[in-house]
C-alpha cells in the first residue's frame, strides 16, 4: 500500500510539473504574441528602429571605404545602398519621425544629389572629393540619431 500511494504521488507530481511546464511555455508564447506588431502589447520602438540605424551607419561606412581607386560607379552603387538602408530606416522610424530623422534624411538626400550630378568622364578621386563632405555630414546625423534614441539601448553591434 506504501508503494502504491508513492507511486500515486510520484505520477501526481509529475503532472503537476507538466501542467506548470504547460502554463509556462502558454504565458511565453503569449508575451511573445504581445511584443510582436500583430500582438496586443507594446513593442520597444527601439528595438527594432535602433539595429535598422545600425544598419544604415555600417553601409555608410562601406561607402566611406570606397577609396580614390575604386570606380566612380562603386560610388555610385555605395551612396544606392545607403539610400535602401535609410529606406528601412524610415520603414520602422514609428515613434522617431520627427526633426531629427529629417534632418539625416536631408543630408542623405543631398549625398545621393551630389552622387547623381557626378560627371560619367569624372575619376574617383574627383568622386571622393564631391561626396566626402556630404557623406561625413550624414554619418554625423546618424551618429547624432543614433545617442539620441539609442544609447540607452544598445545594438549587438554597438555592444561588442
Amino acid at each position: 500500500m506504501v508503494h502504491t500511494r508513492r507511486s500515486e504521488v510520484i505520477q501526481l507530481m509529475r503532472r503537476f510539473t507538466a501542467l506548470v511546464a504547460a502554463i509556462a511555455l502558454a504565458a511565453s508564447l503569449g508575451a511573445c504574441a504581445a511584443g510582436s506588431p500583430g500582438g496586443s502589447g507594446t513593442l520597444d520602438p527601439t528595438a527594432v528602429f535602433c539595429p535598422a540605424l545600425d544598419a544604415y551607419g555600417k553601409s555608410l561606412v562601406k561607402l566611406d571605404a570606397v577609396t580614390a581607386t575604386s570606380s566612380v560607379d562603386d560610388y555610385k552603387k555605395a551612396v544606392a545602398d545607403a539610400k535602401v538602408a535609410l529606406a528601412a530606416v524610415k520603414a520602422v522610424a514609428g515613434p522617431f519621425v520627427g526633426a531629427q530623422l529629417d534632418t539625416l534624411q536631408t543630408a542623405q538626400a543631398q549625398l545621393e544629389a551630389a552622387a547623381g550630378a557626378l560627371r560619367p568622364t569624372a575619376t574617383p578621386a574627383e568622386a571622393e572629393a564631391a561626396l566626402e563632405p556630404l557623406l561625413k555630414n550624414v554619418m554625423a546625423q546618424v551618429a547624432s540619431t543614433y545617442n539620441a534614441m539609442c544609447n540607452a539601448h544598445p545594438t549587438p553591434s554597438s555592444a561588442s
